[in-house]
């Protein structure tokens, strides 16, 4: 790996003050490709910024995937298959790259307690912020996108 590759800090403009807690390398995929959408990095911060305030400590927000190219998609069907099959794998996943970084996979610790956020908590979190949100996954993970920017100049 090349270092320092996308070793950026995103900065969005949330109440009216230019905040950033995600870096660029946040989103890549294995192979370093990293898009994320505007919508999704201001609906991220609305979430650290209210799951901080409800737990009274600084709350993380790890993303555990973001953008998918085919390969990488193709990579998860095969190991969990596809929907449409029985799998758990969407043909038309969100994350892929036509659709501009709308969709990330995150798990939320306490800062100070290292203690992961449950799923149900952050799930109601994500809600309020993003479009569309799955939170029934067994390794404790949240599913999240911005689907409503799609077809929007």
């Amino acid at each position: 790996m090349v270092r320092g590759r996308n070793d950026i800090s995103l900065m969005t403009l949330l109440d009216g003050e230019q905040v950033s807690h995600f870096r660029l390398r946040e989103f890549e995929n294995r192979d370093g490709l990293a898009m994320v959408h505007p919508s999704v990095l201001l609906s991220l911060e609305r979430v650290r910024r209210d799951m901080s305030g409800a737990f009274g400590e600084e709350t993380w927000l790890i993303i555990t995937d973001a953008v998918r190219t085919d390969g990488d998609l193709k990579r998860l069907a095969a190991r969990f298959g596809w929907i449409d099959e029985g799998g758990k794998v969407s043909r038309d996943s969100k994350h892929l790259t036509r659709y501009g970084g709308i969709a990330v996979d995150l798990v939320a610790v306490l800062a100070e307690s290292r203690e992961r956020v449950s799923q149900p908590s952050l799930g109601r979190a994500c809600r309020k912020y993003f479009d569309w949100v799955k939170d029934d996954y067994a390794d404790g993970h949240v599913h999240a996108d911005n689907r409503g920017v799609l077809g929007k100049s």
